[in-house]
């Protein structure tokens, strides 16, 4: 199996294509055992996420059906039964290394760390580029902000330390003309993010465009005034100098 939360909930067999959980309840309550995954999840906070305000007098029996539902979708896709269990005013999902798409993310990331320090840049680069090709939206978009935002705000952090390592590692191999517009399309984006602009002013001067570089300075000193009202940081001062120097 697969499940996929890095996005919108998204189901997969061995020999199926991406399936949606349909209705909308069972495809909350997959989500939310899913961000727990491994881990029981309590019939109060089930309740707590499927219904705003007091639950009805129903809600531990339309828990059990749509359980009972979301496990003839999993048999359906061909998955072993056992997948959720349940005990006394709790259930669990199980999932094994690879099948979802949050641990293959960080597994991803770890190996791509790794290749680096074993100074193998090139297969650095590789998993840095699986984990991120993980990623279609926002984490366990499914459920309410409130409940998801400790879990999203780690991974997207997560997220951008893996793409800026395999941007420093792309400058290392020596890709810098291949990196800029990269950087060009994320410094657009996150004009505040001041390690996106050292990356592109090195990348543009190794690839022997100083004016361009330079011109990017003065665009990164704009975005960081103009949104943070801060001048640039160190590492940014001194790249521009160096370049400024190199005549």
């Amino acid at each position: 199996m697969r499940f996929r939360v890095l996005g919108s909930l998204e189901l997969s067999g061995q020999a199926e294509g991406p399936v949606c959980v349909r209705p909308h309840k069972p495809r909350t309550l997959l989500a939310l055992l899913l961000l727990h995954a491994e881990r029981w999840v309590s019939n109060a906070l089930i309740e707590n996420t499927l219904w705003e305000g007091p639950p009805p007098r129903s809600a531990p029996g339309n828990i059990k059906t749509y359980v009972s539902q979301l496990r003839r979708t999993l048999a359906a896709l061909g998955d072993v039964p056992g997948r959720i269990v349940s005990r006394v005013g709790a259930y669990r999902i199980s999932v094994e290394p690879g099948e979802l798409d949050v641990f293959r993310f960080e597994e991803s990331v770890r190996l791509g760390r790794e290749a680096r320090h074993r100074s193998a840049d090139g297969e650095a680069v590789e998993h840095f580029r699986a984990a991120l090709g993980l990623w279609r939206g926002e984490p366990y978009e499914d459920l309410p902000l409130s409940l998801r935002r400790p879990v999203t705000a780690r991974l997207e952090e997560l997220r951008w330390a893996a793409r800026e390592e395999l941007i420093d590692v792309r400058l290392v191999l020596g890709q810098h003309h291949t990196v800029v517009p990269d950087l060009r399309a994320l410094t657009i984006e996150h004009p505040t993010r001041e390690r996106l602009w050292c990356f592109l002013l090195l990348a543009l001067h190794r690839s022997g465009r100083r004016a361009d570089a330079l011109d990017a300075y003065q665009a990164a000193y704009r975005s960081l005034a103009s949104g943070l009202g801060i001048e640039p940081g160190a590492e940014l001062r001194r790249l521009h100098q160096q370049m400024l120097a190199d005549t």
